[in-house]
């Protein structure tokens, strides 16, 4: 089929996007953003390349491409993790979060016909989780809870020691407060010793690696993974870690039939994102995400909308539910208003505890675009202006860009900055078509 799209129209198109992306906020829970020195990867070279030998082995450079920067991911990402996450072992080789999930249900799953139990929809478990087990040969068992934010840890007593299953796949999607991973690792190693934990930690990842949460590995879980791209502001991409040698070893045999490009230059980015983390104020903004969602929850309580769990404090982490259906606006109606305010968020049905649809909303974004104090206040004044339809949707708009003019969480770059004209040149030269002369490349060592 021909299309009359030209280039010039696609850079236009990306050209305009980028305007409105800067002048507007997205607060949907499951994504943030990244910061452009973690970008400038994926403009380059390494973005082509493969790259399989993590050992440095002189007989294994089978693909060369990726060989100078075979240090960015084996010195720089790998050891980060390694460090921010307490753990003696780190997969990188996940694309997101659902082939993280995928890769381990695979590797520590059992054999076809085995069990596994993974957490109810109704209580937050990501609604891919048991198809995905299916699909794998596992037969699916759930845990359970008497309300969307708790589980009933009698029941997953008796059911864990009915099924001794393979293993147990602790997720939360839908999740406003974090499972009690050490309560949970005590039922399993009394009543079946021999089950595998698994942490599905995709939403609160940057807050665990931050302090805020505590890790999954500490609490006695046998593995860590998820994404990289929630609450934490990385790539698209996802990581399994563990302390264990045996469970890296089963997830390395089984990796290489899941995933053949992990996507080196994304790999990259992630050192670049974990290095700016733990250089410039990962804890401090890991906190901020927290304290702005339990503020935001409460001013927007204030301003006539209703916020689920707000006898509960409404979030430990960075989403929150909004039943704007009880306020007379439909969700859908909320989100288009909102969207025309320069706010983007989640309208859905599946959210625990509705029978309808919700919307869902997540500060994470806002706190790495550096808002805090009195911009929650200016925010939720506008946040209840559009879903009420108080003001014209043009002037909140204005509204919403003047607080995008806050500093961002990450390494000062700026146009004065060395950083900046090194990468700028980085762009440009990717960017030619006509060759220009270049320098021999400098050793550097990371």
């Amino acid at each position: 089929m021909n299309t009359d799209v030209t280039l010039e129209q696609v850079v236009r198109l990306l050209a305009d996007n980028e305007t409105e992306a800067r002048q507007t906020l997205s607060m949907v829970p499951s994504e943030n953003a990244l910061s452009g020195l973690s970008k400038l990867p994926l403009l380059l070279d390494p973005y082509h390349r493969y790259f399989f030998n993590e050992s440095d082995h002189p007989d294994r450079w089978h693909f060369r491409g990726g060989q100078r920067l075979r240090d960015l991911e084996t010195n720089l990402t790998v050891p980060l993790l390694r460090e921010l996450g307490r753990a003696a072992f780190v997969s990188v080789r996940p694309l997101s979060g659902l082939s993280a999930m995928t890769l381990v249900l695979a590797a520590l799953g059992g054999d076809p016909e085995s069990t596994v139990v993974t957490v109810a929809a109704e209580n937050g478990g990501h609604f891919a989780t048991p198809s995905v087990a299916r699909r794998l040969g596992l037969n699916v068992e759930f845990l359970r809870g008497p309300d969307p934010h708790s589980l009933d840890l009698d029941h997953a007593a008796r059911l864990l020691a009915r099924t001794q299953p393979a293993l147990l796949y602790v997720d939360q999607s839908h999740c406003l407060f974090p499972i009690d991973v050490a309560e949970l690792v005590a039922v399993v190693r009394e009543v079946s010793p021999r089950t595998r934990v698994h942490v599905d930690a995709s939403h609160w990842f940057g807050l665990v690696l931050g302090g805020v949460f505590p890790n999954p590995l500490d609490q006695g879980a046998d593995s860590l993974g998820g994404s990289t791209h929630k609450t934490f502001p990385g790539p698209q991409k996802a990581v399994v870690l563990t302390r264990d040698a045996e469970i890296d070893r089963r997830v390395r045999d089984t990796q290489d039939f899941l995933v053949s490009s992990h996507h080196f230059a994304s790999t990259i980015g992630l050192g670049i994102a974990l290095l700016e983390f733990r250089e410039h104020g990962g804890p401090a903004y890991a906190q901020a995400v927290v304290d702005n969602t339990r503020a935001f929850g409460g001013l927007l309580t204030e301003r006539g909308i209703t916020v689920c769990a707000a006898d509960r404090g409404y979030s430990a982490g960075h989403q929150l539910w909004l039943d704007t259906e009880r306020d007379g606006v439909a969700p859908k109606t909320a989100s288009d208003r909102l969207y025309a305010a320069g706010l983007r968020v989640n309208f859905m049905a599946g959210l625990p505890g509705f029978t309808g649809q919700g919307v869902r909303i997540g500060l994470n974004e806002p706190t790495y675009h550096g808002l805090a104090g009195d911009d929650l206040v200016e925010l939720a004044d506008v946040f209840a202006a559009a879903v009420h339809a108080t003001a014209p949707a043009a002037d909140l708009a204005d509204r919403v860009a003047a607080l995008r003019q806050r500093t961002r969480f990450g390494a000062p770059v700026d146009s004065t900055s060395a950083l900046f004209e090194q990468a700028l040149a980085l762009c440009a030269d990717a960017l030619r078509t006509t060759p220009v002369a270049a320098g021999r490349p400098q050793e550097v060592t990371p």
